[in-house]
């Protein structure tokens, strides 16, 4: 979801123009701008010298998280939102860095991304090979087949993020603007909410609802942007819903692939019955959130028709079933779905002490083709 949510909002960025390209809001959302604030060279010249490049010999982010550090080149106040970065942008006072630059950054270029896909995708050749030949799969390459879906879903979606922000672009603008309406919330939700609600949020993919840039000195891992109230594929859904119930389709998808194992052979009875139970815990279990989408986005939809009869159902049964199926998404749902990954992983693994005959026999029109 994180993953999702992060394309959303640079495609919102660059539908808006507030970004010439996906590259530079990726850039833009991953930190790639860090405030700093001038230190006085002759005041500074009385310490420890310092190396002209602060990045030679140590690692960035360790330097940005020592307080005392009063360089020449800058004292790290903190990472740049996307907020902040488009109205210096707007106001003249920075301007963004040229595509190749960006690119720059990035260690893997289309024909690593291009290879690893291939690979992938040969993988997945090679297991429906097996099917149509009425070769047995092994349950590792079921949980290895869903996992290539996954990772194919995710380099789609990541296709021109950057691969790390390791040296962001040292920004000098003196003071910001005043905060607006969205960055005084998340400073008030970010000081407000307990340290415990916290821990949900990056399961949940939303770590960056609590989130102020300007109170931290670096971008945290989870960090999405923070996206608009409304999302570009369908206008009436916000946009965390839409990435919700994207996510929740992919996960159950993720799960239905584990079915695939069904009627295949298992050293006991009990561990085939454990198999099905875990492929449908993870199949069934995101349907629950892909629910809780719908009826909330039904009921948003509700409130703005002028129905006394819409409005009472709205208000008698959406809404409730509303808020049972946010208590289901939020703490039954994960958990049920962390316990069937478990138990088909465990099994994917003791199975391999007791492979049937035909799961060491290849396809042979495999052999023409070359392993990548």
């Amino acid at each position: 979801m994180w993953a999702l949510r992060q394309r959303l909002v640079v495609e919102y960025m660059v539908r808006n123009e507030q970004v010439p390209t996906r590259r530079h809001g990726f850039f833009v959302v991953m930190g790639g701008f860090h405030k700093f604030s001038r230190v006085d060279i002759s005041k500074s010249a009385t310490s420890t010298p310092a190396s002209p490049d602060p990045t030679i010999g140590s690692d960035i982010e360790k330097r940005f998280m020592d307080k005392k550090s009063e360089e020449p080149y800058g004292e790290p106040n903190h990472p740049l939102d996307r907020f902040d970065v488009c109205r210096l942008v707007d106001d003249g006072r920075l301007e963004l860095p040229p595509e190749v630059e960006i690119d720059d950054k990035s260690k893997s270029d289309w024909i690593t991304k291009s290879l690893v896909l291939l690979q992938t995708l040969w993988f997945v050749v090679q297991c429906g090979a097996r099917k149509m030949n009425r070769l047995p799969l092994t349950e590792l390459e079921v949980v290895t087949l869903g996992y290539a879906l996954l990772n194919l879903v995710i380099y789609v979606i990541w296709w021109d993020k950057p691969q790390k922000v390791a040296r962001p672009i040292r920004v000098f603008c003196g003071r910001l603007p005043e905060r607006n309406g969205k960055q005084k919330i998340l400073k008030r939700e970010m000081e407000e909410t307990a340290w415990f609600y916290k821990l949900f949020f990056p399961v949940l993919g939303q770590q960056d609802d609590v989130v102020d840039l300007r109170s931290l000195k670096q971008t945290p891992t989870f960090y999405s942007g923070n996206p608009p109230g409304q999302c570009w594929p369908i206008k009436l859904l916000p946009l965390e819903y839409f990435a919700v119930m994207v996510t929740s389709m992919i996960g159950g998808a993720f799960g239905g692939i584990h079915l695939i194992a069904w009627s295949s052979e298992f050293p006991t009875h009990k561990m085939l019955v454990l198999w099905r139970w875990g492929s449908i815990l993870m199949t069934v279990a995101p349907v629950a959130t892909l629910f809780f989408c719908i009826a909330v986005s039904f009921s948003e939809f509700l409130k703005g028709i002028d129905n006394n009869c819409l409005k009472a159902i709205d208000k008698w049964i959406i809404e409730p079933l509303s808020g049972l199926s946010i208590i289901l998404s939020i703490f039954l749902v994960p958990f049920v779905y962390v316990v069937g990954r478990v138990i088909t992983l465990i099994l994917a693994f003791q199975t391999l002490s007791a492979l049937p005959s035909e799961a060491f026999q290849s396809v042979q029109w495999t052999n023409l083709f070359p392993h990548i």
